[in-house]
């Protein structure tokens, strides 16, 4: 039977947004997927070929205002139940706060942090009033209170931001009975989970997906920020 529930999914195009749109839509949801202008889209394409009334694809930078203002209008008048930002980067491959240039710190925390949570206050409007999610692509290493190890220390900061922020767009949004979620997807066998494929991995995609999907629906009306892993399992802030 058809899920009568619409998902946005910003990053659909590859690896993990991908997996999403593929999971999601298989679950009988109205799936819009973006992918940025010029990408390859074919893969996002070929997900809705059974049934394409429920697949839309959309074109969006999320660090180009002029295009997050374009997505923005052509939404105008749509209602989602839930809007998944999945968008990232592992940023430079030193990670190191000695070498970075300021190029590469603002492409990581635009990417990573405002980029994200910017587009989500953008598009609330376009959020169901009632009970709506906004979900975080964001990872374990984002936790302060668990780094015990100093490592990748870019990248953990720049999803630490996204926590950060994500927690004040909560404050905004809850009133309205909406959830929102923080969901680290796993250490997962995508080009970008291994550095195309130059660092192990822990898990396949697939049990990623269906994990992460299953932590969406499980606290899909809640009214609560929840910060967890694909297993559902809590992580300190």
């Amino acid at each position: 039977m058809e899920n009568k529930k619409r998902i946005l999914i910003v990053g659909a195009e590859k690896g993990l947004g991908l997996g999403l749109a593929n999971e999601f839509f298989k679950r009988g949801y109205h799936v819009t997927g973006t992918c940025r202008k010029g990408d390859d889209d074919s893969k996002l394409e070929a997900v809705g070929k059974s049934d394409p009334d429920r697949l839309v694809v959309k074109n969006v930078d999320i660090v180009k205002m002029a295009s997050v203002q374009e997505l923005e209008s052509s939404l105008r008048g749509q209602v989602f139940d839930i809007m998944f930002y999945n968008a990232g980067i592992y940023g430079p491959l030193h990670q190191s706060v000695l070498e970075v240039n300021d190029e590469e710190v603002a492409g990581l925390f635009l990417t990573n942090a405002i980029g994200p949570v910017r587009l989500a206050k953008r598009l609330e409007k376009y959020l169901e009033k009632e009970g709506g999610m906004i979900a975080f692509m964001t990872s374990h290493r984002a936790s302060i209170a668990g780094n015990t190890e100093g490592a990748v220390e870019l990248y953990s900061a720049s999803k630490a931001a996204l926590n950060s922020l994500s927690r004040s767009l909560y404050f905004h949004v809850q009133n309205a009975g909406r959830t929102m979620l923080n969901v680290h997807p796993g250490w997962v066998n995508t080009d970008m989970g291994t550095l195309n494929g130059t660092v192990p991995y822990e898990i396949e995609l697939e049990e990623s997906i269906v994990g992460v999907v299953n932590v969406v629906e499980r606290h899909f009306g809640s009214g609560q920020q929840a910060y967890v892993d694909y297993t559902n399992k809590i992580l300190p802030w």
